[in-house]
């Protein structure tokens, strides 16, 4: 068992595991659920009939409120009161009022408005009614100064109805009441979102004892109710339940097809999950194994979601910082073997080349044969040349370690200007220097000439017909930009990359060493050195230095 778990890969021990943590509850849960699921579905059923209750009352305390406000603003307006003038012997209402009134009772909800004197005695109603009430019903709800009366419930063939009605009081005096006669179905049928066939009827019970369904109707029978709420002092609402809720035996089945579902689901998802993995997991893999192989350019893709995307991502910069790592240690083992080579170089060749050359000037000064003369002075050439070989590759092998000081990058850009002047003169160059030419920078002096000199007379040697060399100072933040831009012959794409390698040159004659030794001495000075460059429209060199800082001053003062 042990051997067989570990021949398992980790996605499929997930899924194990995921099955196991996801289908066991829910088979527990299928066992023990027809135990409780009656009560259960009893419950969440009274739980929802318990809101919609509230709702509901919300909804009937509202429609008082609503026939109130509209009481209320029926006795504030003064027009009315000569309705209740105890000298006419009929109510006189002008055609705005009627239709004012008319208007009011256009609303369903309301049969009619009623005018009453103070005594409780009806005067008129609009619109009229052959049913009137010659005396206003006394018994009823107080809501504030506005009365609810009992309802007068449904006979005959006659809808129920009740009053909501007012006392119309000036200066301290009662003149009469004004009354609204409301539709009694208008209220009963704001229950019916409670009604739930078969199991729970909605029932209001009014002030005087009287019980009614959603239409208005009176339940003869005794009834009791479940839930009841109050929605007005003397009216409540409840629910009336006539059955059991029905328990569905076809849930369980349900649950059971919903387990088989889930576990189908599961396994697709995670055979899913492991080709999508593999395809992630497997070039990392396979990287790896091109690296062990020392193949250190070997990258991988790093789309990958979330910790796999940083995987990958981590794996390439491995990839890169160990090839970095690798070429820097190739590097200083080649220095160190070339440094050994140049002091035996220095002392093997050097010397006797001096010794040449000395005899050489001693023959050409005492030679009368001016064709001897010319050859002794070709040898003294190639001397001096070879010297300048070896002091390249002498200075390439071993460089000296910086001098740091202030540099100023005007002095340094006068200074090669004009040692390179005459030069440029005879290949008909012109030379500009640009920008901000006041920059300071913290660098070795002479370095700096160095390397601008032999930037310099590269660009002059690519100008051979003539043309425009740029030197331009700008500030990037902390750095000084320095861009030397001819308007030579360019180097190709396929070369641009190796013209910083050593012993790397496109000249006929000349080691190679000098763009080499220049990014050298630059990356030693805390800068760097890039070439861009397009055949037959030029090249530039950027090197970017350092700017002069308040801890560079402190540092040289030290």
């Amino acid at each position: 068992m042990k051997s067989y778990l570990h021949q398992l890969t980790l996605v499929k021990r997930y899924l194990w595991v995921s099955l196991s943590l996801t289908v066991i509850p829910l088979v527990i849960i299928v066992a023990l659920y027809d135990g409780h699921n009656a009560s259960l579905a009893n419950r969440l059923l009274l739980e929802k009939t318990e809101g919609e209750i509230q709702a509901t009352v919300v909804k009937l305390e509202s429609f008082i409120d609503v026939q109130i406000k509209r009481l209320n603003d029926l006795a504030d307006l003064q027009v009315f009161d000569s309705v209740f003038n105890r000298q006419l012997q009929t109510p006189i209402f002008s055609e705005q009022l009627l239709d004012f009134l008319y208007f009011e009772t256009s609303d369903v909800d309301i049969y009619s408005i009623e005018f009453y004197d103070d005594n409780g005695l009806f005067l008129s109603s609009l619109p009229k009614s052959n049913e009137k009430v010659n005396y206003l019903r006394e018994s009823g709800t107080q809501v504030d100064l506005v009365t609810v009366s009992d309802p007068v419930l449904p006979s005959s063939g006659k809808p129920g109805w009740f009053h909501i009605y007012k006392r119309v009081i000036r200066r301290a005096e009662t003149i009469g009441t004004i009354a609204l006669k409301v539709r009694l179905s208008s209220l009963t049928e704001k229950t019916a979102s409670l009604y739930h066939a078969g199991i729970y009827e909605p029932v209001i019970f009014t002030p005087n004892k009287k019980s009614l369904n959603t239409v208005g109707t009176v339940i003869n029978h005794e009834v009791s109710l479940i839930n009841s709420q109050t929605f007005m002092a003397g009216w409540h609402i409840g629910l009336k339940q006539n059955s059991q809720p029905v328990v569905k035996t076809g849930v369980r089945h349900w649950l059971l097809f919903l387990v088989l579902l889930m576990a189908v689901g599961i396994i697709s998802l995670f055979l899913s999950m492991s080709r999508r993995l593999a395809s992630w997991v497997i070039p990392l893999s396979d990287g790896a194994r091109a690296i062990s192989r020392g193949e250190l350019n070997v990258k991988v893709a790093e789309d990958g979601p979330g910790e796999l995307g940083m995987l990958a991502r981590s794996f390439n910069d491995m990839s890169d910082q160990l090839s970095s790592m690798i070429e820097s240690r190739v590097d200083v083992e080649r220095r160190a073997a070339l440094g050994n080579l140049a002091t035996g170089i220095a002392h093997e060749i050097r010397n006797p080349l001096a010794t040449i050359g000395t005899t050489v000037h001693g023959l050409i000064g005492s030679e009368k044969s001016p064709e001897r003369k010319k050859m002794l002075e070709a040898v003294d050439d190639e001397i001096i040349r070879t010297d300048a070989i070896v002091e390249e590759f002498m200075n390439y092998a071993r460089p000296r370690e910086p001098k740091m000081e202030t540099v100023s990058i005007s002095d340094v850009f006068d200074h090669v200007k004009i040692l390179v002047s005459a030069t440029a003169l005879e290949s008909d160059v012109e030379i500009n220097l640009l920008g901000q030419r006041s920059l300071m920078v913290f660098a070795d002096l002479g370095h700096l000439r160095q390397v601008l000199m032999n930037i310099i007379f590269n660009a002059l040697q690519a100008m051979p017909n003539g043309g425009h060399l740029r030197l331009r100072a700008v500030a990037k933040g902390d750095v000084a930009e320095i861009t030397i831009s001819d308007t030579g012959i360019g180097i190709d794409a396929d070369k641009l990359a190796s013209v910083q390698q050593p012993f790397f040159t496109t000249k006929r004659s000349g080691t190679g060493l000098g763009l080499s030794i220049c990014a050298q001495l630059i990356q030693s000075n805390n800068g760097s050195l890039d070439i861009d460059s397009h055949p037959g429209v030029g090249t530039t060199v950027t090197i970017s230095l350092p700017l002069l800082n308040s801890n560079d001053l402190e540092g040289g003062n030290k």
